[in-house]
């Protein structure tokens, strides 16, 4: 087994933050670029899943990660309490436990640690073309990924058909705080203070600028209430176009987080998609061996498939005609069967992946919580009277008795 040569991450927000750090926890010699010269500070993602946090915990980035959760907890309007997570804003899911923290300060914590490691990381470089010789590439730039696009991967998938807004706001007027659904669309306020959310059924956008003009009257649309919103802090539109490469790998060149799959945010799973991405790939990429590093796509296509599926699902669920109520409701009284919940959460925080090992023992592919893997190395470990070889991703490759 050939180790590989250099590797250029392109994109240093979480994903490609990561990915280098794995990378070079493995010994592989890493850049990663970014376009941006400093750090976005627009609204992105505000929590990981329970699963995630393992995973991140198992390569020690435990305390840090609680550190940073606790020093925002003070910009909390409200802790969210009882379900660990949503469906279609159906607070009924009960799983692992989720961590609120921003986007922004996860990338903090996570180019610490590629820093620590050795990793190079240029900001204000944007790539305009690829020659790759003999070392591999990593796209980790995003839905409009510009090496995406210059490696000529297939991106199918179907076009937008919402609008949505997110912001952090000064706002004069009472909100009811939490998740609502209105005739014209939905509405959520927090728990960040400040944040707001809304989602109108009524076509793509027809612009990405969000002005305090165009927040304001959408909030008074969908919302119904008198509010004035007298500032914006940091604001984005979004919405719903659902696509996914159809492999990750054409050559030297990889896909990883939305470079590889876009789709709408409901349920909070797109960041926690994208560093599980960069968990499975990066160890593998380290090897270099192309037949390993083929079992990224094969393992994480499936994955990102269903996320595809269930976020369509949701803005199906959502919208505000009489029938998807009626559906709306139906759904929301099955997620109170405790199989029904139990399936959509585990679902949603992904918890249901089973990498396909070749093996038919039940424990076979499945993620092993609480190991310290800091190292970056895989382990074995005594399960149920048989061994256990644990990938340094933390799932099970082989179980011998």
């Amino acid at each position: 087994m050939k180790a590989t040569g250099d590797v250029t991450v392109v994109g240093a927000g979480p994903v490609g933050l990561l990915l280098a750090t794995e990378l070079a926890l493995q010994g592989v010699r890493t850049t990663v670029l970014e376009r941006l010269t400093t750090q976005a500070d627009t609204i992105k993602a505000q929590m990981i899943s329970g699963r995630t946090y393992q995973m991140l915990a198992m390569r020690g980035f435990g305390p840090a990660i609680d550190a940073a959760s606790e020093a925002e907890a003070a910009g909390l309007a409200w802790r969210p309490t009882g379900a660990t997570g949503h469906f279609a804003g159906l607070f009924k899911l009960d799983g692992l436990p989720l961590v609120m923290l921003t986007q922004q300060a996860l990338e903090r914590v996570l180019e610490a640690r590629a820093l620590e490691l050795g990793v190079a990381i240029h900001r204000g470089v944007e790539v305009t073309s690829l020659d790759l010789g003999t070392d591999y590439v990593v796209g980790c730039d995003g839905g409009r990924s510009t090496v995406r696009k210059l490696a000529g991967f297939d991106f199918p998938g179907t076009d937008p058909t919402l609008t949505g807004y997110q912001a952090i706001v000064d706002l004069d007027g009472d909100l009811p705080r939490g998740w609502h659904q209105t005739p014209t669309g939905v509405y959520a306020s927090g728990p960040l203070k400040g944040r707001i959310m809304t989602l109108e059924y009524d076509g793509p956008p027809t612009t990405r600028e969000a002005t305090r003009e165009t927040l304001e009257a959408s909030l008074r649309r969908v919302s119904g209430h008198d509010v004035r919103i007298t500032a914006v802090h940091t604001a984005t539109v979004w919405t719903d176009n659902t696509r996914q490469a159809t492999t990750y790998r054409q050559g030297n060149v990889l896909l990883a987080g939305d470079a590889a799959h876009i789709h709408s945010p409901f349920g909070g799973q797109g960041l926690n998609l994208g560093l599980q991405d960069a968990l499975n790939l990066g160890w593998k990429l380290a090897t270099g061996d192309s037949s390993l590093i083929d079992t990224y796509t094969t393992e994480r296509h499936p994955v990102a498939e269903h996320v595809l599926h269930n976020t369509m699902a949701q803005v199906a669920l959502t919208r505000p005609d009489p029938h998807s109520r009626e559906l709306y409701s139906l759904f929301r009284d099955l997620l109170d069967l405790p199989q029904v919940r139990d399936r959509v959460t585990a679902m949603v925080q992904g918890t249901d992946i089973r990498y396909d090992t070749g093996s038919e023992h039940p424990l076979a592919g499945t993620f092993v919580p609480g190991l310290d893997l800091s190292d970056g190395k895989g382990t074995s470990i005594a399960l149920d009277g048989a061994e256990a070889t644990v990938r340094p991703d933390g799932y099970i490759s082989r179980i011998t008795t």
